[in-house]
């Protein structure tokens, strides 16, 4: 490592080639599928080796699916001003519609695509579940935080309810997206998050 190039430069040509790695293995999943598709050639799309690859990501699929970044977030971000757990959750719910809501979002349309593949990759929607399971225990862990001597269950219950909420509205875009539909993605959420409240009452 040359200890002339700044750190912030050095930061920036990471996450450069981490975003090209990125986008090469989305098209490459998008032309031929994520099984058909090897960290060989998504590492030559991208003008990279395997070796620069896997310093970026573990796994294929998590090149294609790099995290959520925004309900990371939200989890960071929050701050509730109520401790009681249903309080929470709706600060919870008011933070996740603002992080979907970016009037001209750049990154509006990569999120479609991805949300695309999830609609039809298995491996895909494995991998997110395994992320949304981490997402639910720092989240869980954050509303432990907000809600302070609250019954644990009813921490556990906001946490899961929130990713779940979460979760759903992605997977319902998704499925929108891949059948041609353009629905804004903060429509869906509401509908899902009016959805849990009208069957669980």
């Amino acid at each position: 490592m040359n200890d002339d190039v700044p750190r912030d430069l050095r930061a920036r040509r990471r996450l450069t080639t981490r975003q090209e790695i990125h986008e090469a293995a989305l098209a490459l999943f998008e032309e031929q599928g994520v099984r058909e598709t090897t960290v060989q050639q998504i590492a030559e799309r991208a003008g990279v080796s395997s070796r620069t690859f896997f310093r970026h990501f573990e796994s294929k699929e998590q090149a294609g699916l790099p995290g959520q970044h925004r309900l990371l977030g939200v989890i960071d971000g929050l701050e509730a001003s109520d401790p009681e757990p249903a309080a929470v959750l709706r600060a919870i719910e008011s933070a996740a519609e603002s992080a979907m809501d970016r009037e001209n979002d750049p990154g509006l349309e990569e999120h479609r695509r991805v949300a695309r593949l999830l609609a039809r990759e298995p491996d895909l929607r494995a991998l997110a579940a395994s992320q949304e399971k981490d997402l639910a225990a720092r989240l869980r862990a954050r509303v432990a935080e907000q809600v302070g001597e609250h019954d644990p269950v009813a921490v556990l219950l906001v946490a899961e309810v929130a990713v779940a909420v979460w979760r759903t509205s992605w997977e319902r875009w998704g499925e929108i997206s891949a059948g041609g539909g353009t629905q804004d993605p903060v429509e869906v959420y509401r509908h899902c998050r009016g959805e849990l409240r009208r069957v669980v009452g």
